[in-house]
């Protein structure tokens, strides 16, 4: 058959659209580099280092009626939900991913000329889901230590925003936002959306202390949250949110019917059943963080930034390294960390937080090159940015 040319296109913004780029995979990363995947420590995508609850996979594969749809309403998976995070289950939305929550409210509230208030560096997906929608990101920024700053973020607010979205802990620095700052924000009237991918790393006072049990008093307000990093369920894509009662309806019409796929519902049920062990894993997590901070600080050619998540940004400093030149020597080594592709972080890279032996392997990558660092005395090298 004869080659046949289309007489459509795409819709000119969704051509213009620059797409988020994902962490790099095993299977990509090993066929680019040539490493064997059984040698790669993976550190770019905030994924846990451990396997989920045991009782996951005993329930997964136990389980006989595949064949058949889950529950479209998820009254069973949103009531465990409610039950988690104490916010009763009327409020409570599940989803194939936070992501898909994201994408979903964007559509909700944003139309050609609206906006939407955000704090960078931060997740990028945000800003991609806004011009997906047809709508602007208004950027407020944060303070010189990446904190959080309420005050620009309500200067930056217009008549035409309708979002204002924070992430915390912010991915890829790691702030806590603090509820006073929310509930300020609360007070412009304007949708308040809290993404609280890694709140379970922030600590038992940041989970007591979370916006999400002020949503059924805040018709404003939703907070975002995910079993994707906590509970290593990743490749699950099970994400949920609270929402105020009269915006529940107008989000599970945007979503397709089944979202959340019956394994995952299973999944979900037995890591809530099995908190205790999750919450060691956690405990675990939140102490290599701090072996790896303490690490990365001894390096006098890098800075690490305080976290309250899985991860830790780091800056190179020191004008004789540059970014190509970590990338190079830690991908020899088979490790994968995060690279950004914006002005702001051009200096920069995170590393998700993995097992001590993760920890030890980039130790003694960054060891090898403040040895060539120091041989190389005050001679320059040339200082680059990569995308990632």
């Amino acid at each position: 058959m004869q080659r046949v040319t289309a007489r459509v296109q795409v819709r000119p913004e969704i051509a213009r659209v620059e797409a988020y780029v994902p962490g790099e995979s095993l299977d990509a990363f090993s066929a680019r580099t040539g490493v064997p995947i059984d040698r790669l420590i993976k550190l770019n995508s905030n994924e846990s280092p451990y396997p989920a609850s045991p009782r996951v996979g005993k329930a997964l594969g136990d389980f006989p009626n595949y064949n058949l749809y889950p529950d479209p309403d998820a009254t069973a998976l949103n009531a465990a939900l409610a039950g988690y995070v104490g916010t009763p289950p009327q409020y409570i939305i599940s989803s194939n991913g936070s992501n898909e929550l994201i994408n979903v409210l964007w559509h909700a509230f944003l139309g050609p000329g609206d906006s939407v208030v955000t704090s960078p560096p931060t997740f990028s997906l945000y800003t991609t889901a806004t011009t997906l929608a047809g709508g602007e990101m208004i950027m407020a920024p944060r303070r010189e230590n990446f904190d959080f700053d309420v005050s620009a973020v309500i200067a930056a607010l217009r008549d035409d925003t309708k979002l204002i979205m924070v992430c915390s802990p912010n991915n890829p620095t790691g702030n806590h936002v603090p509820r006073k700052d929310i509930e300020a924000l609360l007070e412009t009237g304007r949708m308040v959306v809290v993404d609280e991918a890694y709140v379970e790393f922030a600590g038992e006072d940041a989970l007591r202390d979370s916006p999400i049990k002020l949503v059924p008093d805040c018709e404003n307000l939703v907070v975002l949250r995910t079993f994707s990093k906590w509970a290593g369920l990743a490749g699950m894509r099970l994400g949920y949110g609270a929402f105020p009662t009269w915006l529940v309806p107008h989000v599970r019409k945007l979503q397709l019917p089944f979202e959340v796929n019956l394994a995952a519902h299973i999944a979900a049920h037995e890591t809530l059943a099995d908190l205790p062990f999750l919450k060691e894993r956690i405990r675990l997590i939140v102490a290599e963080r701090e072996n790896l901070l303490t690490i990365l600080s001894t390096h006098s050619f890098l800075r690490a930034f305080p976290s309250q998540g899985n991860f830790v940004l780091l800056e190179i400093t020191d004008p004789r390294l540059s970014l190509n030149r970590l990338r190079e020597k830690l991908e020899a080594n088979g490790i994968l960390i995060r690279y950004f592709r914006t002005p702001d972080l051009a200096r920069h890279a995170r590393i998700t937080v993995g097992t001590p032996e993760h920890t030890e392997a980039i130790s003694q990558v960054l060891t090898q090159i403040g040895r060539e660092l120091e041989l190389a005395g005050a001679e320059p090298t040339q200082t680059a940015s990569v995308a990632g």
